[in-house]
């Protein structure tokens, strides 16, 4: 499948937005220890580019203000994101007059040269500070308020966004963060109300997905979760076998590759939408049995494949191969 830019960029925009998330809550907290730095607000918020809510203002903006497709829930998440932007940009001015004014005023104060008139412009300032802190104490109530509106808005978009194939492989591979804002129940509950069968659909699509970028290794490992969780389920169990056949045979193991896809084509799949793959098998077993006799190799490598330690090892190798090239290459798109 190929990944489309409209598709990259929606997971962008949940990604994104799970950091302001995470960054604004750290700025309501440290602000209740009275620890809220200038040099911390600016990295939750800025108007240079180098911020994650700027980042995500600019992608929100992008993405869904001009767009004649957008749908109304988007245009409503864009216009949450933009107060949530503004908002934060006064609290940050109100930061920096604490941080940097404040201290200032208050040697100012102590000072006994001050004439008249300056002992009236530092009355001006003990007012202007007192607004700074009662902006900057308000401001986050209102910050709070608009993340949970955001947060419910963010459930809606993961759901208006189910069929993007990129989807359930971040849903899995950021399940933690997702945890941490919905709780688990509100977690289970999201899940159901966008798969079919809640938790076990999201890890076989998201093992499709992997499927889709050639990451046969850790498509294999979660077609295994799904045939554990669901072990009458002949579909799951060819998808594992035929994605167990092609990491053999990526891996340069073509015995193990053979038995799983001969075991695969055993398996009594009754749908439309497995034919692509049965044909890819049937292709796969011819070349493989021909390659095989010829290197006369068969009989040693079968007695290899069996090895528990040894297909222990092969899935721990997958997995994480599969996690060091999605970090240095991100996920990639077969053609």
């Amino acid at each position: 499948m190929i990944s489309s830019n409209l598709e990259k960029k929606q997971i962008d925009l949940i990604k994104e937005s799970l950091s302001v998330h995470d960054f604004c809550t750290e700025v309501i907290a440290l602000y209740a220890k009275s620890q809220l730095s200038f040099s911390r607000m600016e990295e939750f918020v800025d108007d240079r580019g180098k911020s994650c809510l700027y980042r995500l203002k600019q992608m929100s903006h992008e993405l869904f203000r001009n767009a004649e497709e957008a749908t109304y829930r988007e245009k409503f998440y864009d216009i949450t994101v933009g107060y949530i932007f503004h908002e934060a940009m006064k609290l940050r001015e109100n930061v920096y007059q604490l941080e940097y004014y404040k201290p200032q005023y208050e040697t100012l104060v102590a000072s006994d040269e001050l004439t008249a008139l300056e002992k009236k412009v530092i009355h001006e300032f003990d007012v202007l500070i007192l607004k700074a802190r009662k902006r900057l104490k308000e401001g986050l109530k209102e910050v709070k308020m608009l993340l949970k509106d955001l947060v419910v808005q963010l459930k809606d978009l993961l759901k208006l966004y189910q069929t993007n194939y990129l989807l359930p492989r971040f849903i899995l591979e950021n399940e933690n963060a997702l945890i941490k804002i919905y709780h688990k129940k509100g977690f289970s509950d999201l899940l159901n109300d966008m798969y079919e069968h809640g938790r076990s659909t999201l890890i076989y699509k998201a093992a499709e997905s992997y499927l889709d970028s050639e990451h046969y290794g850790c498509a294999k490992l979660l077609f295994q979760k799904v045939t554990n969780m669901h072990h009458d389920d002949p579909k799951a169990r060819f998808m594992f076998l035929y994605a167990s056949a092609f990491a053999s045979y990526f891996k340069n193991r073509p015995a193990r590759a053979l038995c799983c896809a001969q075991e695969a084509l055993a398996v009594d799949v009754k749908s439309s939408d497995m034919q692509p793959y049965s044909q890819s098998l049937e292709q796969l077993v011819a070349d493989l049995s021909k390659d095989l006799k010829k290197r006369g190799k068969f009989k040693e490598e079968s007695k290899a494949a069996e090895s528990d330690d040894f297909e222990l090892l092969v899935f721990k190798s997958d997995q994480a191969a599969c996690r060091k090239q999605d970090q240095r290459e991100g996920p990639k798109s077969k053609t």
